[in-house]
C-alpha cells in the first residue's frame, strides 16, 4: 500500500519563512509528496544522505554560527574584538532575545537537515537494492536525524520534532515533549547502532562506535534531564564500554599525541565524527555556488585566530584571525602549565610586526586584538599544517577544512567514567579517567625535546567525584563546543559568577538561561510552538 507525505523540505520551508510576513502566508502551501519519485536507487539515496551532510557543514551551522554560539555560551570563552557584531555579545553575555542572529541562521538550517535526513528515510523501503546496503545508507539519515535533535533538545527543550510522518496541516503541528524528543533520538540510533558500518570509510561518516558512542552522550544527558529514566546511567555505561570493549573491531583508539587529533593533515583514529569542509575555494568551488558568500566556508578558524598574526604568511598574505572567541584568562591562569592539553589547547605566541614569539600579554596593541591567549584546536592547528604541506588558505584561514569534531573516543571514556561514578563503581571511573590522564602526560612522546612526557595530570586514586569528571571533560574538551552542555546537564550556572569554580562573571539567571530562545519566526508562525521562559515579546 502507497503512504504519502507531506513534503518535509516543504515543512522546513515553513519553518524558514524569514522573509515572509503572515499576512503573505494566508494561502498556505499545504501539499503532498509521495518519496517513491525521489529515489529509485541505492546511489540516489546516497545524494539525499549527502544533503543532509551538507547543511551541518555550511557557515551557518558548524562552519560558524553554531560553533561559535556554543563557545561564546560556555564560561571558557568570551569576546575578545568588542566591535564584533551585538548578536554575538547577547550570547556571551547571557542577554539573547528572541531574535538573536546566531539562533535565527542555525536553528533553520538543522531543519533543512532534518528534512533531507526525512526524504532518504521515507523512500528507503522504496529502493532497488539489499536490505544490508539499503540500510546502511539509511542509517547514516538516522544518525543525522538524532544527532540535530539532540542539538536542539539541549538548547531549546521542547521543539517541534521531525519524525518524516504525514502531517495534515503543518500550521497545526504540536512541539513535543523531551522525554517524547528523547525517545525518538534514542530510536534512531538503535537502527544506526545496527546497521551502520563497522569501520566508516572516514571519520566524516558515522560507524557503529559512532553511534554506540553518541546514544552514551544521550543517555548521560536525559539521566539529570526532567525526562530521566531510572536506567538512563546503565544504559550510558553500558553504550560507552561497548565501544571500549571492541576498540579493534571498530578501528578507534587514543591518538598517542594529543596534537594530532586537531590536525587537518592528520588521520585519527580517535575521533568517531567529524564535519568535514570540503566545499570551499581549494577544492575549486566557490560559495557562491553553494548559495551566497558563506555557504560552504568555514570561519570558525578566522573567529578564533589572533588579530595580527604573521605566522602563517606564506599560506595567504592576510592569514591572520578576527579574535572574536578568545578563552577568558582564567582559563589560561588556573591551567597547570605542565599539562600538555594546556599548550595544545592555548595559542600564546604570535610573529607581529615580523617579530617572533610575540606573547599575548602585549596583544592589546594589536587593534581589535585583546591580551589573552587564543584558542589554538583550530586556527593555528589549520595553519601549521598548511605549513607542513604547502597548502595554501583563504584569507584569515577561511576554506581551511578544519575538524569539526562532533564525538571523540576520549570523550566516550568520561562518559563512561561519570556514570560509572553514578552507579557506585568506582574502579571503572578510575581506570577509564585514568587512560585519559596517561594519554595526556605522554604529551607528544618521548623523543620530543620541546614536550616531553609529563608528571601532570597524574592517574587519579581515590573516590572520583562528578566533579573530578566535569574538570576532566573541561580540559579533555576544551574549545570542542561540549562545555555549555555539560553546564546544563548538571545545572552549573555557579560557573558565571562568585568565587572558584567560577572562571567568569555573568549575569546568569538559572529560571531563564539554560535555555536558548527558540527563532522567533516560527513561534509566530506556529501555534504549536512556545516560547521558551524569559524570551516572549523581547
Amino acid at each position: 500500500m502507497k503512504r504519502t507525505y507531506l513534503n518535509s523540505i516543504l515543512f522546513a520551508l515553513i519553518m524558514v519563512f524569514s522573509t515572509m510576513s503572515c499576512e503573505d502566508l494566508e494561502e498556505r502551501p499545504v501539499g503532498t509528496l509521495s518519496p517513491e519519485g525521489l529515489f529509485v536507487s541505492v546511489k540516489e539515496l546516497k545524494a539525499g544522505v549527502n544533503g543532509a551532510y551538507g547543511q551541518l557543514a555550511r557557515e551557518d551551522f558548524h562552519g560558524r554560527k553554531l560553533t561559535l554560539a556554543l563557545l561564546l555560551r560556555s564560561d571558557m570563552v568570551g569576546i575578545g574584538d568588542p566591535s564584533t557584531p551585538t548578536r554575538r555579545h547577547a550570547c556571551d553575555l547571557m542577554q539573547m532575545e528572541q531574535d538573536n542572529g546566531l539562533v535565527n541562521a542555525f536553528w533553520t538550517v538543522g531543519y533543512r537537515a532534518l528534512a533531507a535526513a526525512n526524504e532518504v528515510i521515507n523512500a528507503k523501503d522504496n529502493v532497488d537494492g539489499s536490505e544490508a546496503e539499503i540500510n546502511a545508507v539509511a542509517a547514516q539519515a538516522y544518525f543525522l536525524r538524532a544527532y540535530v535533535h539532540f542539538v536542539y533538545v539541549r538548547l531549546f527543550g521542547e521543539i517541534i520534532y521531525m519524525d518524516g510522518q504525514p502531517i495534515d496541516d503543518p500550521y497545526a503541528v504540536q512541539q513535543s515533549s523531551v522525554s517524547d524528543i528523547y525517545e525518538g533520538i534514542i530510536a534512531d540510533l538503535d537502527f544506526a547502532k545496527e546497521w551502520l558500518a563497522d569501520i566508516p570509510v572516514d571519520r566524516s561518516h558515522p560507524g557503529k562506535a559512532a553511534a554506540y558512542g553518541m546514544q552514551a552522550s544521550v543517555y548521560m544527558t536525559r539521566a539529570t534531564s526532567e525526562a530521566a529514566q531510572t536506567d538512563d546511567w546503565q544504559n550510558a555505561f553500558d553504550n560507552a564500554k561497548h565501544v571500549i570493549d571492541n576498540e579493534g573491531k571498530y578501528g578507534v583508539a587514543l591518538d598517542n599525541n594529543f596534537y594530532d587529533i586537531f590536525a587537518p593533515d592528520f588521520a585519527s583514529s580517535e575521533i568517531l565524527f567529524n564535519i568535514t569542509f570540503i566545499a570551499n575555494d581549494n577544492h575549486n568551488i566557490t560559495p557562491g555556488e553553494l548559495g551566497g558568500s558563506n555557504a560552504g566556508t568555514d570561519q570558525v578558524t578566522s573567529v578564533t585566530g589572533p588579530r595580527g598574526d604573521e605566522r602563517f604568511a606564506a599560506l595567504n598574505s592576510d592569514a591572520f584571525g578576527w579574535s572574536v572567541a578568545v578563552p577568558e584568562l582564567s582559563v589560561y591562569n588556573t591551567w597547570d602549565g605542565r599539562d600538555y592539553r594546556k599548550a595544545v589547547s592555548l595559542d600564546t605566541a604570535i610573529t607581529y610586526l615580523g617579530e617572533p614569539d610575540y606573547r599575548f600579554t602585549e596583544w592589546d596593541g594589536i587593534s581589535q586584538n585583546v591580551a589573552r591567549p587564543h584558542i589554538a584546536k583550530y586556527f593555528r592547528a589549520v595553519g601549521e599544517a598548511g605549513l607542513r604541506t604547502s597548502t595554501p588558505q583563504g584569507a584569515s584561514l577561511r576554506d581551511s577544512n578544519s575538524k569539526q569534531i562532533i564525538l571523540r573516543y576520549a570523550e566516550v571514556l568520561l562518559i563512561a567514567a561519570e556514570a560509572a561514578v553514578e552507579l557506585g563503581n568506582n574502579g571503572a571511573a578510575v581506570e577509564y579517567i585514568n587512560r585519559v590522564r596517561a594519554r595526556a602526560r605522554n604529551a607528544a612522546g618521548a623523543g620530543d625535546s620541546k614536550y616531553p612526557p609529563s608528571p601532570v595530570p597524574a592517574d587519579i586514586t581515590g573516590a572520583v567525584t562528578v566533579q573530578d569528571v566535569m574538570e576532566e571533560r573541561r580540559l579533555e574538551l576544551a574549545f570542542e563546543g561540549v562545555r555549555w552542555y555539560d553546564i546544563v546537564r548538571r545545572k552549573m550556572g555557579n560557573v558565571y559568577s562568585g568565587a572558584a569554580p567560577a572562571l567568569e562573571n555573568r549575569d546568569f539567571d538559572p529560571n531563564v538561561d539554560y535555555l536558548w530562545p527558540k527563532y522567533y519566526v516560527d513561534v509566530d508562525l506556529l501555534e504549536g510552538l512556545k516560547q521558551n521562559v524569559g524570551y516572549e515579546g523581547l
